[in-house]
């Protein structure tokens, strides 16, 4: 399976260090890191199975979106997008709806963010994109995987696919014998319109007449739609507040880890 990463974080060696791992949490958030050592487990359980038939997109941002897709496999049996979750617990995927499960209660409720709904918004984002390149797909799969072997899903006719830790072998065999609907043609096209795409047409630039007023076409203008300006985040010392917070998290965590060298050091001095 041919592999290409796009994270910017990573370095050439597909490693990511300790400073870009700072930079990668402020800017993402705190589930990011989890997120990425999922994708490490998934790649290695696919990559253990696929053949180089089979190409996998990591982090690739989609130009002219906000949208940054976490995992693309590309198939001869079609495109899919992967979502790796690291969470924990019992939870229920009830048509595109998502619930964990409360001992207290012992009954479903619903839980956010819906993991479900997320990689269902993921698979129509790409499916749009690809149209908007000129590749409109018939359907693009959304498939839901956890790597805690400490997760259970109760799936009751999910919309999107769930893939349990222990079911990733079973997945990708279960792909291959799946009817082939595109050549390795198809398969780099569809790829080079991620990592090349077509930017829109530039905007013509206004024309003016002779008493220096802009001509606008003949149609009537639509009215435009107003919306509140956003407030900007404050700052301090050019760090946001949750920045910050960040910082100041790792900062605590790596003193614990010096003190802690320390005692053990002195420890075997004194003893």
């Amino acid at each position: 399976m041919e592999i290409i990463e796009l994270s910017e974080f990573r370095d050439e060696e597909g490693l990511i260090s300790l400073e870009n791992r700072v930079r990668g949490t402020i800017q993402l958030g705190f589930s990011w890191w989890g997120e990425m050592q999922a994708q490490e487990t998934i790649t290695r359980k696919l990559q253990s199975v696929l053949d180089d038939d089979h190409l996998l997109l990591l982090n690739a941002p989609l130009v002219g979106t906000d949208v940054l897709a976490p995992m693309m496999l590309f198939s001869p049996q079609g495109v899919r997008l992967l979502y790796p979750s690291t969470v924990r617990g019992t939870f229920r995927a009830q048509d595109d709806q998502w619930m964990t499960y409360s001992s207290r209660n012992r009954e479903f409720k619903p839980k956010k963010p819906n993991l479900q709904f997320r990689a269902l918004a993921f698979a129509r984002g790409l499916l749009r994109y690809f149209e908007s390149q000129g590749f409109p797909l018939p359907e693009l799969e959304a498939v839901l995987l956890f790597t805690n072997p400490q997760t259970h899903v109760d799936s009751a006719s999910p919309q999107a696919r769930i893939v349990l830790a222990d079911a990733f072998d079973h997945f990708a065999s279960n792909m291959l014998q799946g009817e082939a609907i595109m050549d390795q043609e198809d398969i780099h096209m569809l790829v080079d319109s991620v990592l090349n795409p077509k930017l829109p047409e530039p905007e013509e630039e206004p024309q003016f007449d002779e008493e220096g007023q802009e001509i606008f076409e003949s149609e009537a203008l639509r009215p435009r739609e107003e919306r509140q300006d956003l407030k900007s985040a404050k700052r301090f010392g050019g760090f946001t507040r949750r920045q910050l917070i960040v910082l100041a998290v790792l900062g605590v965590f790596q003193l614990i880890l010096m003190l802690s060298i320390a005692f053990i050091v002195l420890g075997d001095v004194i003893f």
